[in-house]
This record gives structure tokens, C-alpha cells and sequence, in this order.
């Protein structure tokens, strides 16, 4: 775990939200690339501090306060801002992610069985009507992308990303839905069941089968696809279509494999300019 340095803008941001915060560090988990911190507070404890566009941090606040009074097993959100800088900060919860549990060697069946529960989460998340979440900015998945897009890839590319996730994430009728429901989002207890959703950013309205690509592209048991897709339809009582789900699967590896083959080409030209 790395403390952050003291004369970086995001330990001065946070600082001012929380003068007497202490142990200014990013989490285990968290790629350095991404403005995620772990702060000590006197007041509050252990918080996250997530550095974020101003307006996802509108619209995540939003939704988490009105989830959280739902029931849902999420953080809840409070923003500060610094110098035009936004961040939201949550509780610190010190259960390790799914991401590290099936790392450190989980069963198969455990495996399966904790997707299962956050296809009950997605489930409850889709039976919520739009009045439920209502925010200003970043109604649609679609739309969230374009405010969250990495600024280091290329505008070409953000564009014609932005319209494939357009087309297919509006595809047939659109629920209220995580988009990003990944192992590295999600905390579990000890025992490895689930305990709680860390990104609301992911939550924006899409179609059913876009959120399944989005979980099953990360999902360690490719051979269960098709039985978790099953149970989906089973507790939802509504028919998935499968044949747009795998097409969809092979846009994003496509995708994967169009942005591995520019990060080669461009860790290449940044080499070849230092000889």
C-alpha cells in the first residue's frame, strides 16, 4: 500500500475537506492510474476519497442516497470539492473485493453461487422505475461513458466507442442497471457472499443484455455462461436474448484487442523518441 505524497494536488484536496485526515494512501486493489484514496479520519474513520468528473459526482450522491434508502447494498455518498476538483467519499469498508477472494484460489461452486447473488442485486436494481434514480446528467450508461472516458485515449476512439455502447446498451427496453458489475466493484464478507457494491457510477439506465456482456466479460467460469444467464431469466421471468449478448461479447474483445494493439504502438514510438 503507497502513501501519497505530500505535495501532490490530490493529498492538498483532501486535506482540505478533512484537515486532520492522516494516512493519505491508495487502496491495494486500486490500479495507480486511477485517483482513488484511503484517508484516516478523527470523525468519520477510514473514508474513501474517489476523485471524479463534477458531474458524475452530482449524479452518483444522488442515486446513492436514494438506493441506500432502498436497501441496497451500497455506499453512501458525500461530495467535497477543491478548486474546481471534485470527490466523493465513502466509508472505507476493510472486507476484501470479489476480485481478491477468487485470486486467492475460491471454489468454483462459491464462485458461481456469489454471481448468482449479484444477478438477485441486478434483478431488484431492474424492477426500479427512472423516478427511483432521476438524475440531470448521465441518465443513460451511454452517456456516462462519455463523461468518464479516459482523457489519455484518443478522441476517435472515445467516439466510435461512444456510439457502439449507444446502440447496444439502448438495445430493446432500457432498465435502471449496473453496467460495471465486476469482481474488482464488489466487496464480500468473509465467507465470500456478497456485502456491498463500491461503484454507483456504473448504475445508469441500459438494456439487461448490455449489463450481462459487461458481467460476463469478466466472469472466471465461461463455461457457466450459459447457466447464469438461465438463472437470470428464471428470477427476472423475462427471456434474455442470447444471440445479442455474444455478439455484443465480441465487439468488446475486438475492442480489447484494438486498444492492447495501441497501447503497443504507442509504448513503441514513446520508446523509439528516449533512444
Amino acid at each position: 500500500m503507497s502513501f501519497l505524497d505530500k505535495d501532490s494536488f490530490f493529498y492538498t484536496a483532501i486535506k482540505c475537506g478533512f484537515p486532520n485526515a492522516s494516512n493519505i494512501r491508495r487502496p491495494e486493489s486500486c490500479h495507480t492510474s486511477k485517483p482513488v484514496f484511503i484517508a484516516d479520519t478523527r470523525r468519520r474513520g477510514s473514508v474513501i476519497c474517489k476523485f471524479v468528473d463534477a458531474r458524475i459526482a452530482a449524479r452518483d450522491k444522488q442515486v446513492s442516497k436514494k438506493l441506500t434508502s432502498m436497501g441496497f447494498p451500497l455506499q453512501k455518498i458525500d461530495i467535497h470539492g477543491y478548486m474546481a476538483q471534485w470527490y466523493e467519499v465513502y466509508k472505507y469498508n476493510t472486507n476484501r473485493t470479489f476480485d481478491q477472494h477468487i485470486k486467492d484460489s475460491m471454489g468454483e461452486d462459491k464462485i458461481f453461487e456469489t454471481y448468482k447473488q449479484l444477478l438477485d442485486f441486478q434483478a431488484k436494481l431492474a424492477d426500479c422505475s427512472l423516478d427511483d434514480i432521476y438524475v440531470a446528467a448521465g441518465k443513460y450508461f451511454s452517456d456516462v461513458y462519455k463523461i468518464t472516458a479516459p482523457a489519455t485515449r484518443s478522441r476517435m476512439l472515445t467516439t466510435i466507442y461512444s456510439a457502439i455502447i449507444k446502440i447496444v446498451s439502448r438495445y430493446k427496453n432500457p432498465h435502471v442497471v449496473h453496467c460495471d458489475l465486476k469482481p474488482k466493484n464488489v466487496i464480500c464478507t468473509p465467507d465470500g457472499d456478497l456485502d456491498q457494491v463500491i461503484d454507483i457510477t456504473g448504475i445508469a439506465l441500459a438494456s439487461e443484455e448490455f449489463a450481462m456482456m459487461s458481467l460476463l466479460e469478466s466472469f472466471p467460469l465461461q463455461g457457466k455462461s450459459e447457466e447464469l444467464m438461465d438463472y437470470y431469466d428464471k428470477i427476472t421471468h423475462r427471456k434474455l436474448n442470447r444471440d445479442f449478448i455474444r455478439m455484443g461479447l465480441k465487439i468488446v474483445r475486438k475492442k480489447q484487442k484494438v486498444q492492447s494493439a495501441l497501447r503497443g504502438i504507442k509504448n513503441a514510438l514513446t520508446l523509439g523518441r528516449t533512444k
